[in-house]
């Protein structure tokens, strides 16, 4: 049991740590510029988008990058914001990344793909058993006279 307990929060701080890998926020020193930069760790181009919190004197901005990072990219420049006015940022509070493995099949694309063939099947076959009883409808028709 007590492996468990370790494991967990284990699991969850390499999962973190995978995820600021792939992208990072970085402050610049003037305080006034954020820099979003990537590492691509696949042979195929990864959509990546990146949001990051920082924090203003009165409050938090965001920062949101969306954009393609090429095969094998380390350190990728996705963006770069700066401040507006006089207004300085005093750090990065956090980031959402979410740079999925391209050659990953979409989440759930399994299940509706069997659904719909299912479905289909179901359709189908309703399709035909009603059209057996028509026709069986007119041959019995067609006997009768």
């Amino acid at each position: 049991m007590k492996f468990w307990i370790g494991a967990v929060p284990a699991i969850v701080i390499a999962g973190q740590a995978y995820a600021g890998d792939v992208a990072t926020c970085t402050l610049g020193p003037d305080k006034k510029t954020v820099t979003v930069t990537a590492t691509n760790p696949y042979s195929q181009v990864m959509a990546c988008e990146v949001n990051c919190d920082i924090a203003l004197a009165g409050g938090i901005a965001t920062v949101v990058c969306v954009k393609p990072v090429p095969p094998g990219a380390k350190d990728f420049v996705m963006c770069t914001d700066k401040a507006s006015g006089d207004h300085l940022y005093t750090r990065v509070k956090g980031a959402t990344v979410n740079c999925p493995d391209p050659a990953a099949p979409p989440k759930g694309a399994d299940k509706a793909e069997k659904a719909a063939d299912d479905d289909d099947d179901a359709a189908t076959e309703a399709t035909m058993q009603k059209m057996m009883k028509q026709g069986q409808d007119m041959l019995d028709r067609l006997k009768k006279k």
